[in-house]
């Protein structure tokens, strides 16, 4: 498997795969990724900040997420909780797995994969969050040892998480 920084000639394979993963969440009842975004343009964006990643499969693109060591400014309004770390942080946005590979455990792979990468970009912790309802990425994110830290706004409600490295 090759991790690496997403190019342009990538997003027209990672809109298929947040395309269907919008639609697996929308299909399992879950209120998340089902108002037009991630979209196209959000993966532009994270291409041209050079913030978007993928993980592949020779030359498949089996997995993608944006990994951002900048901060989440929704991250500053935290409820029902707070941080475990008031320092800098990687953040882990729009996850999201190839139809055809669901179920391989490459998710968990390209988590184990980012927290390299921020470690070795000296990052102290990396933070993520999800909508309440989305079960299989509050197992992945617990199981990889993340802290429920409280809530924060991001379209609505999401759980915010934070594993200290």
């Amino acid at each position: 498997m090759i991790f690496r920084v997403a190019e342009t000639g990538d997003v027209d394979a990672v809109a298929r795969i947040i395309s269907y993963a919008s639609t697996r969440l929308g299909r399992a009842g879950i209120d998340q990724w089902q108002r037009g975004y991630p979209n196209r343009q959000s993966i532009e964006r994270d291409v041209e900040q050079g913030v978007g990643r993928v993980l592949c499969d020779g030359d498949e693109i089996v997995a993608y997420s944006a990994v951002i060591f900048t901060g989440e400014e929704a991250y500053r309004d935290i409820t029902a909780g707070e941080w475990l770390t008031s320092g800098d942080y990687a953040v882990v946005h729009r996850l999201c797995v190839a139809e055809n590979r669901v179920g391989e455990g490459l998710s968990r792979e390209f988590m184990l994969r980012v927290e390299q990468l921020a470690r070795d970009n000296a990052m102290p912790s990396l933070r993520i969050d999800t909508h309440p309802d989305n079960r299989i990425m509050q197992r992945l994110i617990s199981s990889l040892g993340f802290t429920y830290c409280g809530d924060v706004v991001i379209e609505s409600r999401r759980l915010a998480y934070e594993k200290i490295l």
